[in-house]
């Protein structure tokens, strides 16, 4: 089973735009998850979103993250946001962190090496799925930071520049 590569960072760090950039190599990349669950529970009018029902949100992710962890990867794949962001997330707010997140096998699954892109607040635009302010991100980037630190990852930190030399960076360290 080949294991995917994680791409991560607070919100609005230009995550989601890398991962195109990626996918125009012809690399496969898998979307961000939460976005994915908050805009389904905003139109369910549901609350189970990081600023609502954060306990059942990171139980949602859990979920859709394990199915798609079943999906067959390429040799090289990456994924918007790994599923310990939920754990930086959780400890962001002072959440206690569920069995499910803190037993989970990430190295079975994941890249020894995560691309954690740092807060930027020339690019930091609010959106309905991303309505946190420039200073929580802040936060939720240090927690990123402690989080895959904890779990023994490899933290290369991107350069706040083009897409294109980020995309350049990853493929020369990959």
């Amino acid at each position: 089973m080949s294991k995917r590569y994680i791409i991560t960072g607070a919100p609005g760090t230009g995550k989601s735009s890398l991962l195109l950039q990626l996918q125009k190599e012809g690399i496969h990349c898998f979307s961000e998850l939460s976005r994915k669950v908050i805009q389904h529970q905003q139109k369910l009018k549901g609350n189970k979103t990081p600023w609502g029902d954060i306990l059942g949100f990171a139980e949602l992710i859990y979920q859709k993250t394990i199915e798609e962890l079943k999906s067959p990867v390429n040799e090289i794949s990456f994924v918007d946001r790994g599923l310990a962001d939920m754990t930086a997330y959780l400890t962001s707010q002072s959440y206690f962190i569920p069995g499910y997140l803190q037993h989970f096998p990430y190295k079975k699954y994941y890249k020894n090496t995560v691309f954690l892109l740092p807060p930027w607040k020339e690019i930091y635009v609010n959106d309905p799925q991303r309505p946190q302010t420039f200073k929580e991100a802040m936060q939720i980037h240090e927690h990123l930071i402690k989080t895959y630190k904890n779990l023994s990852f490899n933290i290369e930190t991107l350069p706040k520049t083009t897409l294109t030399k980020r995309k350049e960076i990853i493929l020369s360290l990959i």
